[in-house]
């Protein structure tokens, strides 16, 4: 076997169900490598080949080509024969019964038509990221970072930390659009912690959000912050306020361990609805935040910085 074909073997796959060629086209313009695209019918009929694809890690299954009789067998088979990947539902129309089948069969986000392609590709980007191998940059300017970069040169340090910071403040934007539905799933499940189905609603909303925020943290406290507190862009009290609000974000992260357990008690179940809702809260504040100060003092020390060579 060729490098080129080890490499596209062991890449991330996802995995498109549909015959509607708007929706093809919106997904291939947002797959990018390291994922590969795999296209095929959505119908009662799929073979063995389609579940027989390597390293699948993300699946959009649209139902418009699908009976109704058909569909909740269809989801079956995409949970048995891929265990763990992250699944997208495009229902033809709305449908409350449509919408709780599909996340009874383990669908981490349901969307019905008519469909928002520019709201449906910035979701599909968040979970793109979201189940990204790790160790694989996401976005080319981010692999610039640390040793490899400092050998090189300050310029392209420098010009990773533009990347980076360009990286995040798109992150910001993903997460944004899942705060609402955090706050709302965390409030519903504090009140009604018995429920299997909120259990199941927060835990797949807090997978979608802990590696992007997990990712987001460790590249501020690791890279943006030393860089800008370097270039002196930054004042003490700034950085001392963005640390703390960070440690109480992880605070709140670490609280949400244990969604997604099988076995939690009502008490738990509460406590994470409780945690889930006061992080939605904390993160706007965060990001509102780094949108008025962090990433205009990152702008200003760059320019700053150019001018300077």
């Amino acid at each position: 076997m060729t490098k080129e074909l080890k490499d596209l073997s062991l890449a991330p796959s996802l995995l498109l169900l549909s015959d509607d060629e708007a929706l093809a086209d919106l997904v291939r313009h947002v797959v990018k490598p390291p994922w590969k695209l795999i296209q095929r019918a959505a119908d009662k009929f799929m073979t063995r080949e389609v579940f027989a694809q390597p390293n699948v890690r993300l699946a959009v299954l649209d139902d418009q080509a699908v009976e109704e009789n058909d569909r909740g067998r269809l989801l079956a088979q995409i949970r048995k024969h891929f265990s763990g990947i992250s699944l997208l539902y495009v229902a033809d129309s709305q449908s409350e019964a449509g919408e709780k089948r599909a996340r009874a069969n383990g669908a981490h986000y349901y969307i019905s038509r008519p469909l928002s392609l520019e709201r449906f590709a910035q979701v599909l980007q968040s979970f793109l990221q979201a189940r990204q191998p790790q160790g694989t940059p996401a976005h080319p300017g981010s692999a610039k970072f640390g040793r490899e970069a400092i050998a090189t040169g300050a310029a392209h340090v420098d010009a990773g930390i533009r990347s980076l910071s360009e990286e995040l403040n798109r992150e910001d934007s993903l997460l944004r659009y899942r705060l609402v539905d955090a706050a709302l799933a965390g409030l519903r499940l504090e009140r009604n912690p018995e429920s299997p189905l909120l259990r199941l609603y927060a835990a797949q909303l807090w997978a979608v959000i802990e590696p992007i925020l997990s990712h987001h943290l460790d590249a501020e406290e690791k890279d943006l912050l030393p860089w800008l507190e370097r270039q002196r862009g930054l004042a003490p009290a700034a950085g001392r306020k963005i640390r703390e609000s960070h440690g109480r974000l992880r605070k709140l992260a670490g609280a949400m361990a244990k969604a997604g357990a099988d076995r939690l008690t009502d008490a738990e179940a509460r406590e994470i609805g409780l945690a889930l809702k006061g992080l939605a809260i904390s993160l706007d504040d965060a990001i509102d935040d780094e949108e008025r100060r962090l990433f205009p003092s990152i702008r200003k020390a760059l320019f700053l910085v150019e001018r300077r060579t």
